[in-house]
């Protein structure tokens, strides 16, 4: 896909500010769940959006199951990847949440023309994709356009461009309070955007895919890690350490080299790679893929400029929920799946 405009970006930003909360209201039924959001060719199935049942009251307003519905088939419009975890009472829960905030602020928000021209454009990019992948399909039977695949989710266009709209009055309220000047002082402080070159060695503690080789215990992958740190101190050259040893098919033929950002890569790995004294081998460093063995070459920092936008989205997450948060006081939930304690939230 072509990348999304600038303010497509923004506007979905807010969006995705509760998607890691969901991530994490995963259960023993996700296989169940599923099931249950997709059809019998594995087609997400949308939700009925008819419904005039009230499932959220709130200070100001209610929530029918109908408009929630909606808002979680637009949801997974934009993120199919999480329609079985959308499906859960938690991540249902939370996204109401969500769905009331934004209500509460579009009141905020005047109309401008400029969200509705925001809109139109994000549309025609949107749709732009759309027929993009489809003239990738090779079976004709499979070749969509825009509105067929929005009906195949439980939505119109009329219907998106509205969530559009809407989503675009939300980030332009909290873009309005992200100041450039505090955002240069957060970029002075913070080790978060450095462009990192660097050379690895994995120890894989993970299945191998192919079953070529026996899963190794942690004590076993630790073990030969340091094995190979002692063998990197001694002089030996990382191009052959990492052809003979390492399980990362991304880097072991090319002399275990990398390069990105902290961000891209597992946490622990990250905070390494940013801590890590140049042209020295570090200890083992213990990641959810095992046991990295790294030297740092060369670390620079990106330029303001480049991760402004990037740092603006994230300070409209963060803005964003914690509006949910301090904000929306939900008296009354009423999510089938539910705990009775959590379907009556009181305020405070």
């Amino acid at each position: 896909m072509r990348p999304m405009n600038k303010r497509l970006l923004m506007a979905l930003s807010v969006l995705l500010a509760v998607s890691m909360v969901i991530a994490g209201c995963g259960s023993g039924e996700d296989e169940k769940n599923e099931q249950d959001a997709t059809d019998s060719m594995g087609q997400s199935k949308p939700l009925p959006t008819d419904s005039k049942k009230v499932v959220a009251e709130y200070k100001g307003g209610k929530v029918t199951e109908g408009e929630l519905n909606l808002y979680l088939n637009i949801f997974r419009f934009f993120q199919p990847q999480m329609a079985a975890l959308v499906n859960t009472p938690e991540a249902k829960k939370e996204i109401a949440k969500q769905y009331i905030a934004e209500k509460m602020i579009v009141k905020r928000v005047k109309d401008k023309e400029e969200f509705e021209k925001e809109a139109d454009k994000s549309l025609k990019q949107i749709e732009k994709q759309i027929k993009q992948m489809s003239a990738q399909n090779e079976d004709k039977k499979k070749k969509k356009d825009m509105e067929s695949v929005l009906k195949e989710n439980g939505v119109t266009k009329a219907h998106l461009r509205s969530f559009l709209i809407d989503n675009n009055k939300v980030s332009a309220y909290f873009e309005e309070q992200v100041k450039e000047k505090d955002l240069r002082e957060k970029y002075k402080k913070s080790d978060d955007f450095y462009t990192i070159k660097l050379q690895h060695v994995l120890i894989s503690t993970q299945e191998d895919p192919e079953g070529k080789k026996k899963k190794r215990s942690d004590k076993e992958a630790k073990k030969l890690a340091e094995k190979v740190k002692k063998k990197l101190e001694d002089g030996e050259t990382f191009s052959k350490v990492a052809e003979k040893y390492s399980d990362d098919p991304g880097s072991k033929d090319k002399d275990g080299k990398v390069e990105g950002t902290p961000d891209q890569w597992a946490p622990e790995f990250g905070k390494a790679a940013k801590k890590l004294d140049l042209n020295k081998i570090s200890d083992p460093v213990k990641t959810q893929f095992g046991y990295h063995v790294m030297k740092v070459n060369e670390r620079k920092k990106q330029p303001f400029d480049k991760v402004k936008e990037q740092m603006k989205r994230q300070e409209v997450q963060n803005l964003y929920q914690e509006f949910i948060k301090e904000e929306v006081k939900v008296k009354k939930l009423d999510i089938p799946g539910l705990d009775k304690d959590k379907k009556e939230e009181k305020d405070k």
